[in-house]
């Protein structure tokens, strides 16, 4: 191969990996990567596992509860970081669904 069709190939590949770092996919990811490392950085984490473990044996309504006045008695940082995971999750998450039914359509 010669030095120039290498030189293609890796501008190529550069320009390829941009768009795939780059895609609304990607940018979903790194969503829900910085608000999980947000709400842990902010949020004792395991004192919230301890009270939701007394409080599931409660039942739905008590989980329902606690969970309501989990996320209204935090700061206005975790509120926002649990909301773009929940954005980041549910997105990505018909995003696999579609993914899953446009492959399912090819194969039939």
């Amino acid at each position: 191969m010669s030095k120039i069709e290498q030189q293609v190939l890796a501008s190529v590949a550069v320009i390829y990996a941009a768009r795939k770092l780059t895609s609304a996919f990607a940018f979903k990811v790194y969503g829900l990567v910085v608000s999980a490392l947000g709400i842990a950085a902010f949020v004792s984490l395991s004192n919230v596992m301890a009270n939701f473990a007394s409080v599931a044996d409660g039942g739905l309504a008590n989980i329902v509860t606690f969970v309501v006045s989990a996320v209204l008695g935090t700061t206005l940082v975790v509120q926002l970081a649990l909301a773009l995971a929940a954005f980041a999750s549910g997105s990505l998450v018909v995003d696999v669904a579609r993914l899953f039914t446009q492959s399912s359509k090819r194969f039939a």
